[in-house]
């Protein structure tokens, strides 16, 4: 049986998962090398079987192999420090000991996927993946930002308390994700922001409606669809036949994809835009409509989304807002349009939703949750990568830096909530 790298990160990913208090952060941030590898020989090569890349090892670049063979020998040093920090507490030994074979694992198969590559590349990348990671911990623990900074809390709007709002709610995110029409479509987002925001409203947390208006542009954009389709329709099924010319795409691409912006609440627009479960809604906007009439229009408007999902992304890491950096990463793997990039992005949702603040106060499941909404990031960390890459590279790697940082912070706080509560300082496992 081949063992390929893609195998062995997942293993390593439920390893880290595993780990008690203190040492998970280490054992998920030394994931990230290794993501950023999948996803170069991915792009590159097309593959992550170490057998294959064996073979094209020895007729490839050898500094593109001593790179990545540096980043995976970097991956293989955090994650041996944190099994070996775990092995040192007996309650946790069997915990450590599986990162620990997960690790020898992976240092087996990275071995084998350069053999042509000289020691002395692969030990300068190394060395500089590695002094480059403890100057940005010391910078992260010398610049905290606000740790106790409150992420705006997910809510049903309108639920327990007000019935008719959570029926709007729902009534409008049913029309959004099952809707057949566009107009329906847009139609149901409006009434879900609404009810959103007047929830907000009631609760002190809202004064002016932005998102609603915000969402009142996809009127014009609906005429001009409606217009320009004539007698075929606004269908979903059949907005592939809608002859939009390509002006009109670029025309019609830019407000449609910021009202799916918009609808993510992401720096520096976060304070009027709640985020929340109106993300679900804005991704099913952008796969439903946006995606399938003006793919040559978002084509075209990449320079200008793929900065914007990147800057939430670092936002989110600086001021300690886990699920906000997720959801970025979720627009990022939108805004990419690659093979694949839709159902990364709804996992990177999930898995803010996952890490998201759902009540006010601490819940036995809260810890675990966050847990498995932080594994599932890393999980679907190098096909989102690899769908950047082939983008923008600039901007993915940029990307990346702030979801290693979102994954340090957000990590420790899981554990730290969970000290609050455990008298031992550990967490149960997933």
């Amino acid at each position: 049986m081949t063992v390929t790298l893609t195998g062995t990160y997942a293993l390593l990913v439920v390893a880290a998962a595993l780990q008690d208090r203190s040492h998970a952060r280490l054992a998920f941030v030394a994931l990230v090398p290794f993501a950023v590898a999948l996803a170069s020989f991915e792009v590159a090569l097309g593959t992550a079987d170490s057998q294959l890349l064996r073979e094209a090892a020895r007729s490839a670049p050898s500094v593109f192999f001593a790179v990545n063979a540096g980043l995976l020998l970097v991956g293989v040093l955090m994650a041996g420090a944190a099994a070996l920090g775990v092995l040192r507490h007996q309650h946790a030994a069997l915990a450590g000991i599986f990162l620990l074979g997960a690790d020898a694992l992976a240092l087996w198969v990275s071995v084998r996927v350069a053999p042509a590559s000289r020691p002395g590349p692969v030990l300068a990348t190394a060395t500089s993946v590695g002094l480059l990671a403890a100057f940005a911990g010391l910078a992260v623990r010398r610049f905290r930002g606000n740790r106790n900074a409150i992420e705006p809390r997910i809510q049903w709007p309108g639920f327990p308390g007000n019935r008719v709002l959570a029926i709007a709610f729902g009534l409008g995110a049913l029309a959004v994700t099952v809707g057949s029409r566009v107009s329906l479509t847009f139609l149901g987002l409006l009434v879900a922001a609404l009810a959103e925001f007047d929830d907000r409203r009631r609760r002190g947390e809202a004064r002016f409606p932005w998102l609603p208006v915000a969402v009142c542009v996809l009127a014009p954009v609906w005429w001009l669809m409606a217009t320009i389709a004539g007698p075929v329709g606004l269908r979903l099924a059949d907005l592939a036949a809608v002859p939009l010319s390509p002006r009109a795409e670029i025309l019609v691409a830019l407000p449609l994809a910021l009202v799916v912006w918009a609808c993510f609440g992401l720096w520096p627009a976060h304070r009027l835009f709640p985020g929340g479960l109106l993300t679900v809604l804005g991704a099913a906007l952008w796969l439903r409509v946006a995606a399938p009439a003006f793919a040559d229009g978002l084509d075209h408007w990449r320079p200008v989304l793929m900065p914007l999902a990147t800057l939430g992304v670092l936002a989110g890491a600086v001021m300690n807002r886990g699920a906000s950096a997720l959801n970025a990463m979720g627009f990022l793997a939108l805004a990419s349009a690659t093979p694949g990039s839709g159902s990364w992005a709804l996992l990177l949702i999930g898995a803010g939703l996952a890490v998201g603040r759902w009540s006010e106060r601490p819940s036995p499941v809260h810890g675990p949750l966050q847990r498995l909404g932080w594994a599932s990031s890393a999980l679907v960390l190098p096909m989102t990568l690899t769908a950047g890459f082939r983008t923008q590279v600039t901007y993915t790697l940029l990307a990346f830096v702030g979801f290693a940082l979102a994954l340090w912070r957000g990590v420790s706080e899981v554990d730290g909530a969970a000290a609050s509560s455990d008298p031992k300082g550990g967490l149960a496992p997933l």
